[in-house]
């Protein structure tokens, strides 16, 4: 059916499907973050140092980024919802060929192509969800929607534990591979949402795009908030062992503690941009990120636990008022586009060269200075702050 015979809904009634689609978003998610608590494993498996677990990241991050372009010409013949469907499917099936990997530069290979499969996914993603919720209502459905990167982070090491108590590292991959293709075929045949085309990038469409003051902020704001979220996240099991002492066993567990609160980080930043508008939200996140962020690179003993387990709360709060201000700022046959050239930024930014350069510092014995460079660049970030607009979201 056309998603004209399905009127968004309030989100009470809606979440059902929200609640589908973040499915879907968890486990692509899932297969990326994973990475960062079996590295230890990995890098002792296949004989490579910390620059180069960066390096994993920024092919991982490149591919994502490939993978966001190409959604628009892949939503455009196959509509949102069904993009969807075969991201899951692609990520799923990547998974499964990923343990196959003997070297260090067959997995860069196949991290490229798992980044290129989960990259399809968020332009469709988010069209998808607010062709669902009322927009009076996207607040929270975009609150639900980054519970999914949330829960991922507090998963993924106990997971990452639990498999290697049993098997390799590579059983992990296998695990989320099968489920992820299960996924993908139940949501191309029962998912809701998003039935209609999505927009390729072509000149006119990108012009009108770039020329917004508010495009350039938000890829600023994207690209530092995702790069503490998952730069950290990514290193933070090399620092404790490496830098503090701690066993895998133990640094595993802190990383998975450290975003048990995150998971809740999104419904307050949603309930604020529904209230109050985006820009107290993102206020917010930036200036305590960056804090926080500070006090992890100078941080020892109780102190760096206790600010392990704070700074990725604020972290995640920018993304639900992020992307309900980019819901708000493009109009439906634009916003695939901007979430395409958005995400591009945001991945090589936040998903690769953030990563790299911790894994740079970290081989200089300089782990906390880079952690102390990035808080500093989030505090500068907020002299944006003035671009953004006022108030809440209003129903059109």
């Amino acid at each position: 059916m056309s998603d004209a015979m399905h009127q968004p809904l309030p989100y009470r009634d809606a979440f059902g499907a929200v609640a589908f689609v973040t499915v879907i978003f968890f486990c692509n998610f899932l297969s990326r973050v994973v990475l960062a608590p079996l590295m230890p494993e990995i890098q002792a498996d296949l004989g490579f140092g910390h620059a180069a677990a960066g390096h994993l990241f920024l092919v991982l991050g490149v591919g994502n980024g490939t993978g966001l372009l190409l959604s628009g010409f892949v939503s455009r013949s196959l509509n949102h919802r069904r993009t969807v469907g075969l991201s899951a499917l692609l990520v799923g099936l990547c998974a499964l060929i990923l343990p196959l990997a003997g070297s260090y530069g067959a997995l860069m290979a196949a991290l490229s192509a798992l980044g290129v499969a989960v990259g399809l996914y968020l332009p469709s993603g988010i069209a998808t969800l607010t062709s669902l919720v009322r927009s009076r209502d996207w607040g929270k459905a975009m609150a639900t929607h980054e519970l999914a990167p949330n829960v991922s982070y507090v998963l993924a090491p106990l997971l990452a534990e639990a498999v290697l108590l049993y098997l390799p590292w590579r059983g992990a991959f296998l695990l989320m591979g099968a489920v992820q293709v299960f996924l993908g075929l139940w949501f191309l045949r029962s998912g809701r949402g998003g039935e209609y085309p999505g927009r390729v990038p072509t000149p006119p469409v990108v012009l009108s795009i770039v020329r917004r003051p508010i495009f350039w902020t938000l890829i600023l704001f994207f690209s530092l908030s995702v790069g503490a979220s998952i730069g950290p996240y990514s290193m933070l099991p090399l620092y404790l062992v490496d830098a503090h002492g701690y066993v895998r066993r133990e640094a595993n567990e802190l990383l998975a503690a450290s975003r048990v609160a995150a998971c809740f980080a999104p419904f307050l930043a949603g309930w604020i941009t529904d209230r109050w508008g985006a820009k107290p939200a993102i206020l917010l996140s930036l200036s305590a990120t960056g804090l926080s962020l500070l006090v992890l690179g100078l941080a020892s003993g109780s102190l760096l636990v206790a600010t392990a387990l704070v700074q990725p709360v604020f972290s995640v709060f920018l993304f639900a008022p992020g992307f309900t201000l980019l819901s708000q700022a493009f109009d439906p046959s634009e916003r695939s586009v901007a979430v395409s050239l958005m995400g591009l930024f945001n991945a090589v930014v936040g998903i690769g060269l953030i990563p790299t350069f911790l894994g740079h510092m970290g081989e200089a014995g300089m782990f906390h200075v880079g952690f102390m460079i990035q808080g500093v660049l989030l505090l500068a970030a907020l002299g944006f702050l003035p671009v953004l607009p006022e108030g809440p979201v209003r129903e059109p």
